[in-house]
């Protein structure tokens, strides 16, 4: 190892003397070419350097560790900045349409005139003007006929409550009426514009995207259960696992494992309106066999009754409109929602419905309350050219403050609320109630579209409650 290190010196003088071309020279024979006489030669031992012994350094007093300083907590910033701060460039309104003359009307209004995608929150103006227009005890209507060829006949007006207890209840109603045998089953949709479909539907599996139609079974979706094995089976006896649903379980559920319990799915069936009726009819199909109905033909969708059919049932909703509007506020159902909105408008302007009658219908709704207009497409709210303005929103509010209790409410009660969710959309409307003022709300709208954090809808309604009942701002 020694004689390693002291090589490294004499390669560099090879390449720096004229005679490093010598070949096969010792170490000492090249120190002699160097210097050129031999009382310079020394041995090779000589010429080793000597390792530099090492010097003992004292060990480095070791300094005391710094305590960590802890980040003093963010100081709440005092009403309204911090209001402000969290909605940034959306909007908030709190009004008080119970003012006295002397006291404020408005009392909080940030970007209260600006333009907003409101997503589901729009849901409650449709609500309103339904509700106006068609009235809180309305019952929608399919209607069955016989024609001279033994086919049964399936007229739609658009109910959106034919859910699978409610198609058993019309399979037993028919055979009760002496329905024995059928040809084929016809679908008449034509209540509703052909292949209408409302604007912001991305023609996804969710059942949010569900397409509207005259005729909707299961708000247009199918329902099954993958169970313990991995089989997919049906979920209830009333919503049978029609070939069409059994179809599309198959292709987005090709690989089922087995699990501990069984799971219910849903899926909206994308492909387009007519297949949507088509699954309705083959579940009218299904529960008709099943109570001894012989059943010969096939499903047939886009035609319209015949003159000289005969009716042998009208099946009327088993809930009417106000009701049905507390559920489609509860979890937000699009299709229902749309459903609503197309028959507002058949039945105001005459049929085929579309979206544009439902449009000018809510637009009348809003005339004759003397509320602003505001800009919209379609009545759910999944469409993200629908805006409205905070100022809009609460006229609204303001509206339909008397059957506020029909919009979800939290657990003491305390607010009443609809929400709107969409990516890079947060939006909340509704009620807040005063303790000792009963049937005098705070109307209050929160409009926030952009990048925000989850839940800043939630912390700005807890602050507005802090400060307008409680009579303290929050501390954190």
């Amino acid at each position: 190892m020694a004689a390693f290190v002291g090589a490294a010196p004499l390669m560099a003088a090879r390449e720096a003397s004229p005679v490093a071309n010598v070949s096969q020279q010792s170490e000492g024979e090249i120190l002699l070419a160097q210097v050129g006489k031999p009382s310079a030669v020394r041995k090779s031992s000589e010429v080793k350097k000597k390792r530099p012994k090492p010097v003992k350094r004292k060990p480095k007093a070791k300094q005391p560790r710094k305590p960590r300083q802890k980040k003093k907590p963010a100081q709440p910033l005092p009403w309204p900045q911090n209001i402000e701060a969290m909605a940034g460039k959306g909007a908030v309104l709190v009004v008080d349409f119970h003012a006295k003359p002397d006291e404020p009307k408005e009392l909080i209004a940030l970007n209260a005139d600006k333009d907003y995608v409101p997503a589901s929150i729009l849901k409650l103006v449709t609500s309103g003007a339904a509700l106006v227009t068609l009235g809180p005890d309305y019952r929608f209507t399919t209607s069955f006929y016989i024609d001279k060829n033994k086919n049964l006949w399936v007229k739609g007006y658009g109910d959106p409550s034919l859910v699978g207890e409610e198609m058993c209840l019309i399979a037993e109603q028919l055979t009760f009426r002496g329905l024995t045998e059928i040809n084929d089953i016809y679908i008449d949709s034509s209540f509703f514009q052909n292949g209408v479909v409302q604007d912001g539907t991305t023609f996804t599996n969710n059942p949010y995207d569900a397409f509207n139609s005259g005729f909707g079974v299961n708000f247009n979706t199918v329902t099954f259960l993958i169970d313990k094995s991995g089989n997919i089976v049906e979920s209830s006896p009333c919503i049978p696992l029609t070939p069409i649903a059994l179809d599309l379980a198959k292709k987005n559920f090709p690989k089922r494992k087995r699990r501990k319990s069984s799971v219910e799915k849903y899926l909206n069936i994308s492909e387009s309106p007519a297949m949507a009726e088509q699954n309705g009819g083959q579940v009218l199909r299904e529960l008709l066999i099943r109570r001894g109905v012989l059943v010969n033909g096939n499903i047939v969708t886009g035609q319209t009754v015949p003159h000289d059919a005969t009716l042998v049932y009208d099946h009327l909703s088993s809930k009417n409109l106000e009701e049905m509007i507390r559920d489609l506020l509860k979890y937000s159902n699009n299709f229902m929602t749309n459903q609503i909105f197309l028959t507002m408008g058949a039945v105001v302007y005459g049929t085929p419905a579309n979206f544009a009658k439902g449009t000018q219908v809510v637009h009348d709704f809003l005339a004759n309350y003397g509320l602003p207009s505001l800009t919209l497409v379609e009545g759910s709210g999944l469409s993200r050219n629908n805006y409205v303005t905070a100022h809009q929103m609460s006229e609204v509010l303001k509206v339909m403050e008397p059957v506020r209790t029909l919009i979800k409410s939290t657990d003491n009660g305390s607010v009443y609320y609809k929400t709107g969710t969409m990516t890079d959309i947060q939006t909340l409307a509704g009620y807040i109630e005063r303790p000792g003022r009963p049937d005098e709300p705070l109307a209050f709208v929160i409009l926030l579209n952009g990048k925000y954090a989850t839940g800043t809808r939630e912390k700005i309604l807890a602050e507005l409650m802090s400060h307008f009942v409680e009579g303290t701002d929050t501390k954190s």
